[in-house]
C-alpha cells in the first residue's frame, strides 16, 4: 500500500468515525432537547446544530475520499462486485437524508425514524463494505 493510499484510507477512516457518532449521538441528544428545561434548549439546540454540520462534512469528506480511494486501487468503478453498489445505494441514502434534512422544515421528518434508518443504513455500509473489497 502506498503512502497517498494510505492517507485517503485515514482520512476515509476518521470521516467514518465522526460520522456514525453523530449518526448515535444526535439521535440521543434530540430526545433529551424535546424534555429539557428551557434553560437547558439553548446549549442542547446549538449541539445539535454542531452535530448537525459535522455529520455533512463527514459525509462529504466520506465521499470525496471514497472516491479517491476507488480510482487510486481500481482505476474506477469497472467491475466492482455487487456488494459495493448495495454500499453505494445505502451511501445515496444517507446523503438523500441529508438533503431533505436541510431542505425541509424541522420535524417534517420523523427524527426517530430517520435516526434508525441512518443507523441501520450505516450498519449496512460497514457490512458491505467489507464484503465488498474483503
Amino acid at each position: 500500500m502506498d503512502l497517498w493510499f494510505s492517507l485517503l484510507l485515514i482520512l476515509h477512516l476518521a470521516a467514518f468515525a465522526v460520522g456514525i457518532t453523530t449518526t448515535i449521538s444526535a439521535p440521543l441528544v434530540g430526545a433529551r432537547l424535546a424534555t429539557a428545561p428551557a434553560e437547558a434548549r439553548p446549549v442542547l439546540g446549538s449541539l445539535m446544530l454542531r452535530l448537525g454540520k459535522n455529520a455533512r462534512l463527514a459525509f462529504l469528506a466520506l465521499v470525496l475520499t471514497g472516491l479517491a480511494l476507488v480510482y487510486q486501487r481500481y482505476g474506477g468503478f469497472e467491475g466492482q462486485s455487487p456488494w459495493f453498489w448495495v454500499k453505494m445505494a445505502l451511501v445515496a441514502f444517507v446523503g438523500a437524508s441529508i438533503i431533505l434534512n436541510l431542505l425541509l422544515k424541522p420535524g417534517t421528518l420523523s427524527p426517530r425514524i430517520m435516526g434508525w434508518a441512518t443507523r441501520l443504513s450505516m450498519a449496512g455500509i460497514v457490512i458491505s463494505a467489507v464484503l465488498a473489497f474483503n
